[in-house]
């Protein structure tokens, strides 16, 4: 983003944009007599900045803090991540007021993604031909419809568009042979036709002119009826386009050709020509609505940031430290740890759903898969051999357990996904295991990847059960809602090959 440090014109724009809202004072301050060195510096002088009033400090200081950051940081994103996350902490989402716009954002992020080389765009001449052709996303289901004024004749629009007004028809070469039709008597019409000679009679015949003139008369006629038909067909809004040419001295301006359609309405629309044409010091006694006016400024009435974003549906909130600790969702410590919990649900899921056979895969399938699924969570490759050492010793526990076979084998659910109400708040969770025994109850088991070194397994036992007893009773209550039959909820180790039921209300 080098590039855009010395452009002069986009940070004079970005202080004036609605992120810092800087009056034109304030711009006229901060540059004054220093044609020569850029935006960036200037903002860098606290002398410079302390000129500026109270409000133009405060959002310059914040600009300055905020793009300062980004600059910093080493070009190891790419340019398009840059950009999109400086438009977010300087406020740009702050601006915008429905999904179409943030469409058309992120159509100018994708252009820049598809231009930019190393961190940077070779030619920014390149952006601005390819945002020329991108279309904006616009929430009006408007239809453009161009066609003649023939066609028009009988339809309605809401807004209607006529160029073009000052231009000709095609000439037409002049007939050897004409006439026209005189209305008779008893509806009988009588054709007058000119007579047919060499070329000079034929034009000083006085027949010949005369057709000549009425078929003139006539096609003006014709133009001044579509002119109305087209002017008529607008419910909301009419625009008329239309041009004349300009005089040998520049100054003034030749009247439309005759047989122009602006020629029609010249009445109407001549004094807005005389008026473009007037010196610049006859128009300073010009109606108010023709006079220059001064932009609105836009700009947030304080410093933008960008609020937390909303909880997810089951998100824990309001907890102090020690309750966040005991909601936690994996106990298991470490990185190392939950990457293996992850893996082994993993493999238990496809165990379940009946897509693998955890008593005869091969060893060597297990750890070609599971170092496959590390690569793609990222885990280093330094942890990958004790990561999968921990997959494999808990597949061979709960293989080599009964409680463990009878959790995979039978019917029921994996990798359940629910939501519902519990107690008054939308929740969504997913149940890794919904065994259905004999008797038709349904089993709810969470598995843990825990570990126990020492002594005193059941203490720790209990004190697992005490901790997820509140998520479990969550699981029972959607699942009941869900399924409308008798529920029981269970912890299974593999590493321990311990299943604990766990009572809940």
């Amino acid at each position: 983003m080098q590039w855009f440090i010395g452009d002069r014109l986009a940070w004079l724009a970005l202080l004036r944009s609605p992120w810092a809202g800087l009056d034109w004072s304030d711009l006229h301050t901060l540059v004054y007599a220093e044609p020569h060195a850029t935006i960036w510096e200037l903002l860098q002088r606290d002398q410079r900045v302390d000129q500026l009033s109270a409000t133009g400090r405060e959002a310059a200081l914040h600009l300055r803090e905020t793009i300062g950051s980004e600059l910093q940081k080493g070009r190891i994103e790419s340019l398009r991540d840059r950009v999109e996350r400086l438009w977010t902490v300087l406020g740009g989402p702050g601006l915008l007021d429905d999904g179409h716009a943030v469409d058309n954002v992120y159509r100018y992020l994708d252009v820049i993604e598809a231009l930019e080389c190393a961190d940077t765009l070779t030619d920014v001449a390149q952006l601005e031909d390819a945002l020329d052709l991108e279309y904006v996303s616009s929430d009006s289901n408007a239809r453009l419809q161009v066609m003649t004024m023939h066609r028009a004749k009988g339809l309605q629009f809401d807004h209607v568009l006529l160029y073009g007004l000052g231009r000709t028809p095609g000439r037409h070469e002049r007939d050897v042979l004409s006439w026209f039709d005189i209305p008779g008597q008893h509806g009988v019409a009588e054709k007058v036709i000119s007579p047919v000679g060499p070329r000079a009679e034929v034009e000083a015949d006085p027949l010949h002119r005369f057709i000549e003139r009425t078929e003139a008369v006539k096609d003006r006629n014709e133009s001044g009826r579509l002119l109305y038909v087209a002017s008529t067909r607008a419910r909301q809004s009419l625009h008329l386009l239309g041009h004349v040419e300009v005089a040998a001295d520049g100054r003034n301006y030749r009247p439309p050709r005759a047989n122009s359609l602006l020629r029609l309405l010249w009445a109407t629309v001549a004094k807005d020509f005389d008026r473009a044409f007037e010196p610049a010091s006859a128009r300073v006694n010009d109606d108010a609505e023709n006079a220059f006016i001064m932009p609105v400024r836009r700009c947030f009435a304080s410093p933008w940031t960008l609020p937390e974003p909303a909880a997810l549906p089951g998100e824990t909130q309001g907890l102090d430290g020690d309750e966040q600790e005991r909601a936690v969702e994996f106990y298991w410590v470490g990185s190392e740890a939950r990457s293996a919990g992850t893996v082994v649900h993993r493999w238990l899921q496809m165990a379940a759903e009946g897509r693998v056979d955890l008593n005869h895969v091969d060893r060597s399938d297990i750890r070609t898969m599971s170092e496959r699924w590390l690569a793609e969570m990222g885990v280093s490759l330094r942890s990958v051999p004790r990561v999968v050492a921990r997959v494999e010793a808990a597949l061979a526990g709960i293989t080599a357990d009964e409680r463990g076979r009878w959790l995979l084998d039978g019917e029921g659910h994996a990798e359940l996904a629910l939501s519902g109400l519990h107690q008054g708040q939308v929740e969504s969770v997913v149940l890794d295991r919904v065994r259905v025994d004999a008797d038709g109850t349904h089993w709810i088991i969470d598995y843990k990847a825990s570990t126990h070194e020492g002594g005193n397994l059941a203490a720790f036992l209990d004190a697992e059960s005490d901790r997820y007893r509140p998520q479990l009773q969550k699981y029972a209550e959607l699942y009941r809602n869900y399924a409308q039959c008798p529920v029981r909820c269970a912890l299974y180790f593999p590493l321990l090959q311990q299943f604990v039921e766990v009572p809940v209300s």
